[in-house]
């Protein structure tokens, strides 16, 4: 035998009022059954006034719905909604509503139905979206990115504040030695603006600052009840109206640097779950923009001395090139007291290699780099100065030239200089005895970093066997293949042909 509308009221009523939701019951009409003692205070009318309305009556935001969520109901496991129900004040609230089937054949009770008053979870939701949009914007932020540190902690700090509401939120970071904990920042949104606050030393606070050192979080919802904030009370936590807590420490790789604190004024306040996970992640947004400055001080300080370096290399460069000017001239004053053509021309050769290095150290002062240096430039200069240095009006000396872009260190560059110096140098000595004109190729490319110098001129070529050891231009030219690592073949086909190649270090 089914059991009556009393029946269930009788064996239920009990059990439901003790729900922390009110409970409704309707049979197969749809019409209300039951009303748990819970929903008639959550909504204010009385039971009798509940019971004489109907489904749509209750429930008149949905009312062009309800048809379709009953039906849907008939095939779920349960049907969950939101709308807004009136109190019998003329108050609203978004009411959470679950809606399922009663397999229960034995009661006249078809659906139940399941409310709460959804108030609560829209404003944790509120407050969890708001901190949530707070960590995004500040995640975005150039004054941190920048390492702009003032900037950007009382960016931070202001956007803290509103985002846990509460009157002041400031952050403090250790000295040196950990004697003094340092304000960076300081916020009230009372006054809506920052204020400045003095240096808090260990020794009034000594309890306080092993508390740092040994927990994540301090909390406190009322420092006059709390004896962790016994020492800060006098100084600190009354002059300022500070009721209720919350310090975080500040870590960098784990090392504590400082701390943020919440700060809530006059009255008590719990500090729940998300607030001390918010906290905890401004606090590493605090960590981030100090490192973030740090590492840009650094950047500048590196960016200074290697300004200052790259000056100096410059000095020594454009002096030591200065030098080599200087020697080259005496050479060449010394070369007009020479009482003949070959001691004359020894002075000519000493002052070409002479010039050949001081190129080098010249477009050095002038380069960027140091490191990475076009020597294209290098060969222009030094085929320009051996031009003017052999320049004969009775002969008509061509050098014709293919020459890439190629980047070299400063080891290697100054050898090649001289190798080039000296076979160029050979080539207008030796090629065009008796030839009032001539021809001189010189080629320079790079392959997967090796390089290949080629130089050949037009003149009778020579037999390498023929020439006496002891030639100090061949003893010049070996050191210098040697000293870059390099091979060099020599042909004789209508004229010298050398060919240099070595791999780029």
């Amino acid at each position: 035998m089914p059991f009556s509308e009393n029946d269930i009221i009788s064996s239920t009523s009990n059990i439901l009022d003790h729900f922390t939701e009110g409970v409704i019951a309707l049979n197969k009409e749809h019409q209300l059954i039951f009303t748990s003692n819970y929903f008639i205070d959550l909504i204010g009318f009385s039971k009798a006034e509940l019971m004489s309305r109907s489904l749509e009556e209750l429930f008149p935001e949905k009312k062009n719905e309800l048809q379709k969520i009953i039906e849907a109901a008939e095939h779920a496991e349960s049907i969950v909604f939101h709308t807004e129900l009136t109190r019998k004040d003329g108050s609203c609230f978004t009411a959470r509503v679950r809606l399922l089937k009663n397999e229960d054949a034995h009661t006249d009770a078809r659906f139940l139905l399941y409310i709460k008053d959804n108030t609560p979870y829209q404003r944790i939701r509120k407050d969890i979206l708001r901190k949530t949009l707070t960590v995004e914007a500040l995640s975005k932020s150039r004054k941190i990115r920048d390492g702009k540190l003032d900037d950007a902690v009382h960016e931070i700090l202001e956007m803290a504040s509103r985002a846990v509401d509460t009157q002041r939120v400031n952050a403090w970071v250790f000295n040196e030695d950990h004697s003094e904990i340092h304000c960076i920042g300081n916020f009230d949104s009372v006054q809506n603006k920052f204020l400045s606050q003095a240096n808090l030393p260990r020794i009034a606070m000594p309890n306080y600052f092993k508390l740092f050192e040994s927990e994540k979080i301090i909390i406190t919802s009322d420092v006059y009840n709390d004896h962790k904030t016994d020492e800060l009370l006098e100084f600190y936590l009354e002059p300022f109206h500070i009721r209720s807590l919350m310090d975080i420490p500040i870590r960098i790789e784990g090392e504590m640097i400082g701390v943020v604190c919440f700060e809530h004024t006059e009255t008590p306040r719990e500090w729940n779950l998300q607030e001390q996970k918010f906290g905890l992640v401004i606090a590493q947004i605090i960590s981030l923009a100090i490192e973030t400055n740090e590492k840009l001080k650094a950047r500048t300080e590196l960016e200074q001395a290697l300004a200052e370096q790259k000056v100096l290399l410059q000095e020594v460069h454009h002096r030591v090139k200065n030098n080599l000017t200087i020697i080259s001239s005496l050479m060449n004053l010394q070369s007009e007291k020479a009482k003949d053509e070959y001691h004359r021309s020894l002075f000519q050769e000493g002052r070409n290699r002479l010039d050949s290095i001081a190129v080098v150290h010249q477009l050095l002062y002038q380069s960027k780099s140091y490191s990475d240096i076009n020597f294209k430039f290098y060969i222009e200069e030094i085929l320009n100065n051996l031009f003017k240095s052999f320049d004969d009006p009775e002969k008509e000396i061509k050098i014709v030239k293919a020459i890439n872009d190629i980047s070299l260190d400063v080891s290697t560059a100054i050898p090649l200089a001289l190798i080039v110096n000296e076979l160029v140098t050979n080539a207008y000595k030796h090629a065009f005895k008796n030839q009032k004109s001539g021809v001189i190729e010189l080629s320079l490319i790079e392959n997967n970093k090796t390089v290949f110098l080629k130089i050949r001129d037009n003149g009778p070529g020579f037999d390498p066997a023929a020439i006496v050891k002891s030639s100090v231009g061949l003893d010049i030219l070996d050191a210098l293949i040697e000293q870059i690592d390099a091979k060099m073949n020599y042909s004789n086909k209508n004229g010298s042909n050398y060919e240099i190649s070595f791999v780029k270090k």
